[in-house]
């Protein structure tokens, strides 16, 4: 729809994603950096892909909300300057992603136009789920101690990123099934009083089983991540403390677990009580990152003149650690306002959904992408222990870039959905 308000304002807003990467362009050329040989067919690609996803929502979800997208393409230019200027042999396989990502989009939000059909699979996309973790430990492939992926076409697929698309479906489907019950202490029946607790217990058995086999994986990360969007949206289905409570004991069962049984755990949290027990060792990774964001001061070093590359694995797990050094505080709150910006966007997708499930599942997808962003930056802050996960839109990698994008575009297609007219 050509004159559609909502496209109208997102193609104005997804001008900021096009004016910061070619600004970051001429920075990192001005700073001396070395761009990669096809930074100009990148860059070309990040504005044409970006472009293609504007007309493709105007085409399968015109009455979408017009922020979500241009919050995630910012965020993605963003993610894509630090890529380049970190890791410049990889920035061709990011915008690559992008693009897949952005397609997958499209497909997500023109499907989504029949998402109450979720509702009745909420038990299979948890069953799949499941099956995903058991085959991945049966024949994936082994990375950094970690079997968390399968090689499929040359490319590395991150399972453990697939299956927060089913587990969304899950936890909105049963809880817009079984969410009144739950925010009820006490059920009446037949002249009788039940308690309402034996109601979670589905949800309860799904989420321990995820959580053994993903423990089982060594990819403790996902774990904190489940829990804590389980917590959440028991209590924004609800309004009961207790379900938070009894989140935050399972939580911190799930730490002093992953504390006895895994070295590598072990190892986080010793070296985030303590990095310079071992600064030359296991505390170098933490100690870089506290350093280099303290040299960004307010305003930053300048892209492309600080030294984040001291940092190891800086573009996956430390990316907003680059971007505190190189932006300063006020690049790194920018980024923090742009995850808070895309939360309350997809919380007023929520709000303006027609049922119960529509707005669960909004609300899921927009609280995991929040949560996966804080949980991440306040381990590049040293506020709690590492977890591994990467940052939404910004950190490299291909899995998790594929799979938020499809959410944002499942986010879309309910919102479509919210705003047509109404027979």
């Amino acid at each position: 729809m050509i004159t559609s308000r909502d496209r109208n304002t997102e193609l104005l807003l997804l001008s900021g994603s096009a004016a910061f990467i070619l600004v970051a362009w001429r920075a990192l050329d001005a700073a001396g950096f070395t761009m990669p040989a096809s930074s100009a067919r990148i860059l070309t690609q990040f504005l044409a892909s970006a472009l293609l996803g504007h007309l493709g929502l105007r085409i399968v979800a015109p009455r979408a909300a017009g922020q979500p997208y241009a919050v995630v393409l910012l965020l993605c230019a963003i993610g894509l300057a630090f890529v380049t200027r970190l890791v410049p042999s990889v920035a061709q396989a990011q915008v690559n992603w992008i693009s897949a990502g952005v397609l997958l989009m499209l497909a997500s939000a023109a499907a989504a136009s029949r998402y109450p059909v979720l509702r009745r699979y909420k038990y299979t996309a948890a069953f799949v789920a499941v099956l995903l973790l058991v085959a991945t430990g049966l024949f994936g492939t082994t990375i950094n101690g970690a079997r968390l992926w399968f090689r499929i076409g040359g490319q590395t697929v991150q399972t453990t990123e697939l299956i927060k698309l089913f587990l969304v479906v899950f936890i909105a489907g049963y809880l817009a099934d079984m969410g009144g019950a739950l925010a009820a202490p006490r059920l009446r029946f037949a002249g009788r009083t039940y308690s309402a607790l034996p109601y979670v217990i589905p949800l309860l058995l799904t989420l321990l089983t995820a959580m053994a086999m993903i423990a089982l994986l060594k990819d403790l990360g996902q774990i904190v991540l489940i829990i804590m969007l389980a917590m959440a949206m028991v209590y924004v289905a609800t309004g009961r403390l207790v379900f938070v409570f009894g989140g935050v004991v399972l939580l911190g069962l799930s730490l002093v677990f992953g504390y006895l049984a895994f070295d590598h755990a072990r190892t986080r949290i010793d070296v985030w009580l303590n990095p310079y027990a071992d600064s030359a060792g296991a505390g170098y990774q933490t100690l870089q990152s506290v350093y280099a964001i303290h040299a960004g001061g307010i305003t930053g070093e300048g892209l492309g003149l600080g030294d984040p590359q001291a940092i190891p694995i800086v573009s996956t797990d430390y990316v907003y650690s680059a971007i505190a050094e190189e932006l300063g505080l006020a690049g790194a709150l920018g980024v923090v306002l742009l995850y808070l910006l895309l939360l309350f966007a997809g919380l007023r997708v929520a709000l303006s959904a027609r049922d119960d499930f529509g707005r669960l599942l909004a609300a899921c997808i927009a609280l995991l992408l929040a949560i996966q962003a804080a949980v991440i930056i306040g381990g590049n802050l040293r506020l709690i222990p590492t977890t591994g996960i990467t940052l939404p839109f910004v950190s490299y990698g291909g899995s998790s870039l594929v799979v938020n994008f499809m959410l944002v575009g499942l986010l879309l297609g309910i919102s479509n959905q919210a705003n047509q007219p109404q027979a």
